[in-house]
């Protein structure tokens, strides 16, 4: 059920412009820092969002939010804190989940605004 390069590729493609139809802009994309790395790194008039995208080529029946595991979201805070620090950013930050499967040919995307929170905030 898991996908290629290419297909991750059209699944962030799919999850940026949903994004952008909502009114967000992209700051960075794939941004990585040492072994860390944001898939995409957007931004609303409030707030700066790190998004995790997983994209799937069928449906599993998982969702979103559950494959985005405490690991991983530790991963995501932890760069997200090297990314403010190193581009001076000021704004609130959230963290959202993205998940796009390609079963039925168009992308099916599950957006979760605000997925979770850092420990200690």
């Amino acid at each position: 059920m898991w996908h290629n390069a290419a297909t991750g590729r059209r699944g962030e493609d799919a999850a940026q412009e949903y994004l952008l139809r909502r009114g967000l802009v992209l700051r960075e994309r794939n941004w990585r820092c040492g072994r860390l790395e944001v898939d995409l790194i957007m931004e609303s008039p409030a707030r700066l969002h790190i998004v995790e995208v997983k994209t799937l080529v069928g449906r599993d029946g998982r969702s979103a939010f559950d494959r985005v595991d405490g690991k991983k979201q530790g991963n995501l805070v932890n760069a997200a804190r090297r990314y403010i620090a190193l581009k001076s950013v000021a704004k609130e930050v959230q963290f959202d989940i993205v998940s796009v499967s390609f079963a039925a040919g168009e992308p099916e995307i599950e957006y979760v605004p605000d997925a979770f929170f850092p420990m200690g905030r």
